[in-house]
């Protein structure tokens, strides 16, 4: 009996319900242009966008975690038994934003930068991506860390798959590979067009 073989509209269709969901740039700047007049909310879902975490990671970095000095942020990763904590470089517009939070809540090092609850999160993200114009499917905190995956994968000098595994805290590069076939899916719409 011959194999069953799929359209490539199926394909696509069926693989697209498999891979992780997440915000293009241009989308990523309409979410946080729609909490500009609150600066926690919108450091907050700058920190989700530029470090990848999950966001339990987030609501539990304390003050004494990040070093404006050498611009980095450590995480207590949730899934890693064997290394509970991780390393990540945060950008110098970035830092300058956190230090401004820093200075106007008058935080201790053993504060936690997010004063709010995991529920709280949710809504802030749900609120701000539907402002946008977003869909309700992807209005979700681990939207924003697929997006710093993908986005590190679409550099001009992509990050190395190994530092991205580092950086999401993936026990099994596996689950960081899942990316690259994100990458694949998108791809081919440009082969698509391509003349021969």
């Amino acid at each position: 009996m011959l194999p069953v073989i799929r359209s490539s509209k199926a394909l696509d269709t069926a693989m697209a319900r498999d891979l992780p969901k997440y915000f293009v740039r241009e989308e990523i700047d309409l979410i946080l242009n729609e909490v500009k007049g609150n600066p926690k909310h919108y450091l907050f879902l700058t920190m989700l966008w530029r470090t990848g975490a999950r966001v339990s990671e987030m609501l539990r970095v304390k003050v004494k975690d990040i070093n404006v000095r050498t611009g980095t942020i450590v995480l207590n990763t949730l899934k890693r038994k064997k290394k509970p904590k991780r390393v990540l470089p945060i950008m110098p517009d970035t830092v300058g934003l956190i230090a401004t939070h820093l200075v106007k809540h008058k935080l201790d090092p053993e504060d936690r930068l997010f004063e709010f609850t995991r529920e709280r999160a949710f809504a802030i993200v749900k609120k701000a991506a539907l402002k946008a114009g977003l869909d309700r499917e992807r209005a979700h905190p681990h939207t924003f860390r697929h997006s710093f995956a993908v986005n590190c994968l679409l550099q001009k000098k992509p990050v190395p798959i190994t530092v991205l595994q580092e950086w999401m805290g993936h026990a099994n590069i596996q689950n960081t590979l899942i990316y690259l076939k994100i990458l694949a899916k998108d791809a081919r719409e440009y082969f698509e067009n391509m003349e021969f």
